[in-house]
């Protein structure tokens, strides 16, 4: 018999999903809370009395895959690739040698591939690539000798990889790897759904808008604007290549830290195995103001770099610290623009409560700011298409503050009625 146990469902963030058969358990995800959830305590899994043969991840955000430190040494732990490497990049980068050795030493880590089944005991486990503001994203399809599971992870359809042209027509592409390998033409019956929800809260009303859309804007607002500063994670690998073949299309400069570059080349690595459109090849380090030690070929460099920039313009990553505040008084004098490419929510106190970073509101009041931004999660509409596809006996909504909001889709009304059961 098996047995599904949600664990902090009911927020956005720090999902754990345990589905147990008589032989075997697997855990898929164990993340760290996002900044201001309300929670009443972390949830601590006990390990030791779980018996945990195998934890998924469906991606490298922190609040899916932030926890992997806890998991005991003994249980495998399966990841995309991308997905290891975006990791280990971002802790070199954060000077955290802990981590760092045990994403190179931990013997049982594997590398997991698109629509590639993994046998655990009882269980198989096949992993089907999504769109999500995170490059190396997947949903699982469990199969357990009485009930078939898909478990969506975080996506959407509003980025570079939701649609595709196909004999001429436009292709939802979730949507068709549900219907063609989830449930293989009508063969396979799905019994639960266990799907995301973060757009089903406050933010359900908000206009959908993509990275397509984006780009179009962006490659307009650059044909005016030549200097343009850039707040986005690091780790946006759709949004990264919004802004760059915008940069691009207007003959400037993409600019960002060693750190940025090294994702860069991971997403562009990665990438071009099935298209250009993440090759990340013309971007450069950003060069600080050269000290008194620097050589007088550095310095030749960052001169060249600065007229460079000033003639031809730029969009540099920058970030809320006083290195970069150096480097923009420098441009002062061509009045740049700031994209804030994040959810509002960090910078307003009204809409982000305690993940507001007071911080980050004050680096980005004191310059000429824009918002550019789309969403890394699915809008109601799509998670009404996603559900209705599938067509499960059960739905189990996750990562939503909003649980009762899918009883207001139109679903079918069983699943209303059992949308919340588990929580």
């Amino acid at each position: 018999m098996t047995d599904i146990k949600i664990y902090q469902g009911n927020q956005i963030g720090g999902c754990i999903t345990v589905i147990a058969t008589d032989t075997s358990k697997i855990v898929i995800d164990f993340g760290e809370a996002l900044p201001g959830a309300e929670i009443v305590e972390k949830i601590e899994f006990d390990w030791e009395n779980e018996k945990v043969d195998a934890v998924f991840f469906t991606h490298y955000h922190g609040d899916h895959i932030g926890r992997f430190m806890e998991i005991p040494d003994d249980v495998e732990l399966y990841m995309g690739e991308v997905t290891w490497k975006v990791l280990k990049n971002l802790y070199t980068a954060l000077h955290n040698t802990e981590i760092v050795e045990r994403l190179e030493n931990r013997p049982n880590i594997v590398f997991i591939q698109p629509n590639e089944s993994i046998n655990i005991g009882d269980v198989r486990i096949t992993p089907y690539s999504v769109d999500h503001s995170a490059f190396d994203a997947y949903m699982f399809l469990l199969e357990t000798p009485d009930k078939n599971i898909l478990h969506t992870g975080d996506y959407r359809d509003h980025g570079h990889r939701g649609h595709k042209l196909k004999g001429g027509k436009d292709i939802n592409v979730m949507l068709e790897v549900i219907r063609c390998y989830v449930k293989d033409f009508g063969r396979r019956k799905i019994d639960v759904l266990i799907t995301e929800g973060t757009m089903m809260g406050v933010r359900k009303t908000d206009k959908c808008y993509s990275e397509k859309m984006m780009l179009q804007d962006a490659k307009d607002y650059f044909r005016e604007h030549k200097h343009i500063f850039l707040k986005i994670s690091s780790t946006n690998a759709d949004s990264l290549a919004t802004f760059y073949h915008a940069a691009i299309a207007n003959g400037m400069g993409f600019y960002a830290n060693k750190y940025v570059l090294n994702q860069l080349d991971t997403f562009s690595e990665a990438g071009r195995k099935y298209t250009n459109f993440y090759s990340f090849d013309r971007k450069w380090p950003i060069l600080h103001v050269p000290g008194e030690q620097s050589s007088s070929e550095y310095q030749i460099s960052y001169i060249g770099q600065r007229k460079h920039m000033r003639e031809e313009g730029f969009v540099m990553l920058v970030s809320e610290y006083e290195h970069y505040e150096d480097i923009m008084k420098e441009f002062e004098d061509l009045k740049p623009v700031l994209i804030y490419s994040l959810w509002k929510g960090y910078i307003n106190k009204d809409i982000g409560k305690a993940a507001y970073n007071p911080k980050l509101a004050e680096f980005c009041s004191k310059h000429n700011m824009i918002e550019m931004h789309t969403s890394g999660h699915a809008y109601p509409d799509f998670i009404k298409a996603v559900i209705n596809a599938v067509d499960p006996d059960e739905l189990i909504p996750i990562h939503t503050t909003d649980g009762e909001g899918f009883r207001n889709l139109d679903i079918p009304e069983k699943l209303k009625e059992t949308c919340n059961a588990r929580w």
